[in-house]
């Protein structure tokens, strides 16, 4: 085994630094803990730097100033709706402890953002998914890192960026570390957990092994949106040493574009005619493109959205398409002229009415999303299916405890974010997702601060007879699938 170069050693390990890693960091600090925190980006904020800033609270006090009424039992029946459009397709498993759970301290995780200084402008009207408007916009998605960056610098935690975790120590059945490399010079960091470690790594996307895997195929090899870090190092890991992986095979697919770009975006087909709603759900959107003529449509924006959202359009899979006049753009995309004016003609004609939904595929459109496609030039961006996250993750306790395949604890091993499979299959009712995993991370990292294990069994999922890995002293995971252990006492 090669020897580490770098020792450290606190009471908490976290590895990643996205939106779960930030608040378990924060909560463990909090707790008077000491942290060390792993991240393979040179940046904290992970796959959330994507993202627009939507997220969904449950009885917020912004629901509250407004008069909306909300509570843990309406938004798990419309969890459970989710989760039955999926059942079918995808075989489902969510955990509806972890789902009350969100319900109940989401509202938590709202007080504490705004304590945070981030603030939050509107809510994101989803009739179809919430039935009442409980996704609140953050007016600037760059707060949600700010949010987090002071914690990074507190005495009491200690980063190293450019750093991927490989492999988990386990010393008597407890995971009491982990094995690190510099991506940098490839130098090696042992790093030793006097209480728990945090798994934080993000989803698996950007692993095409591991979605070859688990995923049939378009869903294995299609384009992802989101960080290139995100390669199920801490699924591997984790499984390594016995945790139980769910919804592996879950992985809705969406239309690769920023719900920023979306919301001031008009999708015009092959005959330059609109033919969904912009934001409706993920696959919504994905099933209105197959079954279009060569799956080919285009959001449409003008200069103004353009110039604002340029860094955003030049992430997509395809290249923007842009000319100084929208019969010029419709030429260049293939469309006829007159129906694409007569479509972005429509659309400004609606929006300068005072209907809140338009009357062709009832998108909800509230001020200040009010705005004409009117100023070239113009710009079409190609509209491509792919995937954002998946919703497999590890099966985990209401205190983020990992679980192995026999229902029993992980002793020393939490989870949060897209490590977590239990939660996740609900993503798509709008704003979980991001939220979750803040919501998660800000309970993880105060359990795991406080250390202990909780031994309780959670439901058995291999035969109770069968060897655990957990007699292992270190599991070794090569990214490449293959696994092995070193064995040695």
């Amino acid at each position: 085994m090669v020897a580490a170069v770098e020792s450290l050693e606190a009471d908490v390990v976290v590895l990643g630094a996205g939106p779960g890693g930030m608040a378990a960091v924060a909560a463990a600090a909090d707790a008077g803990a000491t942290v060390v925190v792993l991240e393979a980006q040179e940046h904290i904020g992970g796959n959330a730097v994507w993202s627009t800033g939507y997220l969904a609270f449950v009885g917020s006090a912004m629901q509250a100033e407004q008069g909306i009424a909300d509570d843990e039992e309406r938004f798990v029946a419309d969890a459970r709706a989710q989760v039955d459009l999926l059942e079918d397709r995808y075989g489902v498993e969510w955990n509806e402890d972890l789902v009350r759970l969100f319900a109940r301290e989401s509202a938590r995780t709202y007080d504490d953002l705004t304590a945070r200084g981030v603030r939050f402008s509107r809510f994101i009207p989803r009739p179809r998914q919430h039935s009442v408007d409980r996704m609140a916009a953050v007016e600037d998605s760059w707060m949600l890192g700010r949010a987090y960056s002071a914690d990074f610098r507190r005495d009491e935690v200690t980063v190293r960026y450019g750093t991927v975790a490989d492999r988990l120590v386990v010393e008597d059945g407890r995971v009491t570390g982990v094995l690190a490399h510099r991506s940098a010079d490839g130098e090696r960091i042992r790093v030793a957990a006097r209480r728990a470690v945090v798994l934080a790594t993000g989803g698996y996307q950007a692993n095409p092994e591991l979605r070859r895997r688990f995923q049939p195929g378009f869903a294995a090899r299609g384009p992802y949106l989101g960080i290139d870090s995100c390669r199920g190092d801490g699924h591997l890991m984790g499984q390594a040493v016995g945790g139980d992986l769910v919804n592996m095979t879950v992985v809705p697919p969406l239309v690769i574009v920023s719900s920023s770009v979306v919301e001031d975006a008009i999708a015009v087909d092959p005959a330059g005619e609109r033919f969904h709603d912009e934001a409706g759900p993920y696959e919504e959107r994905v099933e209105r493109l197959r079954a279009l003529p060569g799956r080919r449509a285009w959001y449409v924006v003008d200069s103004t959205v353009a110039r604002e959202k340029e860094t955003l359009i030049g992430q997509m899979p395809e290249p923007p398409v842009q000319a100084p006049t929208l019969a010029a753009l419709a030429g260049l995309i293939g469309v006829p002229a007159t129906a694409l004016e007569d479509t972005v003609r429509r659309w400004n004609a609606f929006l300068d009415g005072g209907a809140d939904a338009d009357p062709d595929f009832g998108r909800v459109v509230l001020p200040p999303g009010r705005r004409r496609c009117e100023t070239g030039p113009f710009t079409a961006v190609p509209m491509t299916e792919g995937i954002n996250f998946c919703c497999g993750g590890f099966r985990i306790t209401t205190e983020q405890r990992v679980i192995d395949v026999f229902g029993r604890t992980v002793p020393g091993l939490f989870a949060v974010g897209d490590c977590v499979g239990g939660l996740n299959p609900v993503s798509d009712l709008g704003g979980i997702h991001i939220c979750g995993a803040l919501t998660f991370g800000r309970l993880a990292g105060q359990a795991a601060a406080l250390g202990g294990s909780d031994s309780a069994e959670h439901g058995s999922v291999l035969h109770a007879g069968l060897p655990s890995m957990l007699g292992t002293r270190v599991a070794l995971v090569h990214l490449d699938g293959r696994l092995d252990a070193d064995t040695r006492s």
